[in-house]
């Protein structure tokens, strides 16, 4: 990671000390043996302990949901609640990394990160995200060091482009999400299994975007989470609820989703290339995961139509993720 990112990391940690869960969420296209377009995210989140009987409880995280209880899905009394902080960078190339001259036939070098802040509310059955969003696209965003990183561990060409980015701009939002499980099975063979789904709106000015998906998941003593998909719709969401089990447990799971896409920085910053969003995209993902009482780990394949209409190849990156109770 570059100094920047760890900086930032840096000032969130005296408050993801009182943290609960820990994640780390590493995107990558070559886990589907590509390198170009969306190459590389890392993401690190935080959810803070939950707190419950929040109509009689002094705690900040009650006191942020007391003042967020006139919306929907807020109810101190019959929820829990729980902080949680996200720091993540995402990086997008041409093709072609070897050109150290633009090209506008092609997608810019564009890195971007952001700090996020959510509060997240559920019971037995559902969850409600709300949070904030504060980042940068550019240079200071560190993205170039990051992927010269990655990919000197990984054994892949240096990109020579980077002179050539986009940016620098502020990048701000704000964030909703939902999720639910509807219906719950078990067969005589002990087999468990759940269908649910999510939706969210996600108003920023780097890729605003409406976002909704269903899934079906199976296994052996499931995760306590709402939303299996950690690369996706989830986030931080992800992490809620996760470890409110104990025991060994696995899953193998699918969705599908579709994204209405309101904003693009790209076709909006990126005037001299040939970038045009489309109005949206529908997407597959698959994975599975094992987990104990404090550590949990998943991978996901992830693919969708692709987002810009100078393409029709298909647009796909593999995620890692993991997870610890602290």
């Amino acid at each position: 990671m570059s100094l920047r990112f760890v900086l930032l990391l840096a000032g969130v940690l005296p408050v993801a000390a009182m943290a609960s869960t820990l994640g780390f969420s590493w995107d990558n296209d070559l886990f589907v043996g590509a390198d170009g377009q969306y190459t590389n995210g890392v993401r690190i989140s935080w959810v803070g302990d939950a707190h419950d009987h929040c109509e009689r409880n002094d705690s900040f995280t009650c006191g942020l949901a007391s003042t967020l209880s006139p919306l929907p899905g807020i109810s101190l009394s019959d929820e829990k609640h729980a902080l949680t902080f996200s720091l993540e960078q995402v990086m997008i190339t041409p093709e072609d990394i070897s050109q150290r001259t633009p090209n506008y036939a092609d997608l810019p070098y564009v890195g971007y990160s952001n700090l996020e802040m959510g509060l997240f509310s559920w019971n037995g059955d559902s969850l409600f995200g709300y949070g904030v969003r504060l980042g940068v696209v550019g240079p200071e965003s560190g993205a170039e060091q990051s992927q010269k990183l990655v990919h000197k561990i990984t054994g892949s060409s240096e990109p020579q482009g980077w002179d050539n980015q986009l940016g620098t701009d502020l990048i701000g939002g704000a964030y909703f999400i939902n999720a639910r499980r509807f219906h719950q099975f078990q067969s005589d063979s002990g087999l468990q299994g759940e269908l649910g789904y999510a939706w969210g709106v996600d108003a920023n000015n780097f890729h605003g975007t409406a976002t909704a998906g269903g899934f079906l998941r199976v296994g052996r003593n499931l995760p306590r989470n709402f939303i299996p998909d950690y690369a996706g719709i989830g986030t931080a969401g992800s992490l809620v609820g996760l470890f409110d089990g104990s025991g060994f447990g696995w899953e193998a799971f699918v969705a599908s989703f579709g994204e209405y896409i309101g904003y693009s920085y790209l076709e909006t910053h990126a005037e001299e290339y040939a970038v045009e969003a489309r109005d949206g995209v529908l997407g597959l993902v698959v994975g599975g995961g094992v987990h104990w009482d404090s550590f949990s780990f998943t991978l996901t394949l992830q693919s969708s139509t692709s987002p810009l209409r100078s393409t029709d190849d298909p647009f796909s990156f593999g995620n890692m993720s993991f997870m610890w109770q602290i």
